[in-house]
């Protein structure tokens, strides 16, 4: 918690980026990944950055956590199962580890499934199978398949395949689809990353919450138009939550125009940990206020604190269905809790103390 506000991350997702699971003929995009992660966590927090080892490696599920709970003023999170992004061989974040993990912390996880195929029947059988196997919370989609080298992007309102699996999600019980959106992966065509293909499906499926992950990094006023628009569209920020340390300006423009266009009641945080770790991006939220210049300049309204506790816990908490007196007192004294009490604890505690037991460091 921050104060009395419950804070509920809305994207996490541990990296499998081992030398097993590389992709050795996508260096660059290997390489843009982990550049991100620097550029995430700017020249100030480099306390807070992994080195090459670190981050190219199978991140630990553990040292998931122990960012989140330990380290960070975290309640609860959401992992992400995240397919082949084109730079891996297989899941980037498996759906089963991630649901095992879920399954020995389910007070503190919920979990999303995936999917990797872009033949439909294929996909809807992965879905079937991950929300029979596991019990999933929601999906994440991507707007690309990776393979042979190819990404080939398709569009959320394609009559062949999204509009099919998202009848399968909804009548799977799925009430939550998170997409990723602006933020491009090459070699897949820049245009699957726009948000041009959302109207339709968001009116075709009024049961269902869509989720634009990376909102407002790219393509800001479609995206200010569209949650305008239609009520059951969130705003998850991800990677635009870290610009609040490393690109401060930009942070205030994309969260006013957000909040101008709907109110602080769809806008979700989200630190994509490990990409980010989300203890600089909270101390830096806990008690934000848009500066004068930004009010001059854009005409915002001032953020306010019932605005910062929606954005940290409460909308996640309400779309997933919980209650956050009931989810906190479900975490009040366990393992993290009680480390977290402890103190005294590094960023990346579990990560480097494994390194250190196995003489790497």
């Amino acid at each position: 918690m921050i104060g009395d506000t419950v804070v509920m991350d809305a994207v996490v997702h541990p990296y499998n980026l081992s030398a097993a699971n590389r992709n050795p003929d996508a260096g660059e995009q290997l390489e843009a990944v982990y550049a991100a992660h620097l550029l995430a966590t700017g020249e100030k927090h480099v306390d807070y950055r992994l080195d090459r080892e670190e981050f190219f490696s199978d991140f630990p599920f553990e040292a998931i956590a122990s960012s989140l709970f330990v380290e960070s003023p975290v309640d609860l999170a959401v992992i992400h199962a995240l397919p082949d992004l084109g730079f891996a061989r297989d899941y980037v974040t498996d759906p089963r580890r991630a649901a095992a993990f879920r399954s020995r912390h389910p007070d503190r996880f919920l979990l999303y499934a995936t999917v990797d195929t872009p033949v439909t029947d294929a996909a809807i059988g992965q879905l079937e199978w991950q929300v029979e196997e596991f019990g999933v919370d929601g999906l994440k989609l991507y707007p690309a398949f990776f393979y042979d080298g190819k990404g080939d992007g398709w569009r959320l309102d394609d009559p062949d395949f999204a509009t099919p699996l998202l009848e399968a999600a909804r009548d799977l019980g799925i009430r939550n689809v998170a997409v990723h959106k602006a933020l491009w992966l090459p070699p897949a065509p820049r245009g699957a990353f726009a948000v041009d293909d959302l109207d339709r499906p968001l009116e075709r499926f009024p049961e269902l919450n869509f989720h634009i992950v990376h909102a407002g990094a790219a393509f800001l006023e479609p995206t200010a138009a569209l949650l305008a628009r239609h009520r059951n569209l969130y705003a998850t920020l991800e990677s635009v939550f870290a610009y609040i340390v490393v690109r401060p300006h930009v942070f205030a423009k994309v969260l006013g125009t957000l909040l101008r266009a709907c109110g602080a009641d769809r806008l979700m945080y989200g630190s994509g940990t490990n990409l980010s770790h989300p203890a600089p991006l909270l101390a830096a939220f806990a008690t934000y206020e848009f500066p004068a210049d930004i009010l001059d300049q854009y005409g915002f309204p001032q953020i306010t604190a019932q605005d910062r506790r929606r954005i940290l816990g409460e909308n996640a908490l309400r779309v997933h269905g919980l209650d956050g007196a009931t989810a906190l007192g479900r975490v009040a004294d366990d393992e993290f809790s009680r480390a977290r009490a402890r103190g005294g604890v590094r960023p990346w505690s579990e990560i480097r103390a494994g390194r250190a037991a196995s003489g790497s460091v």
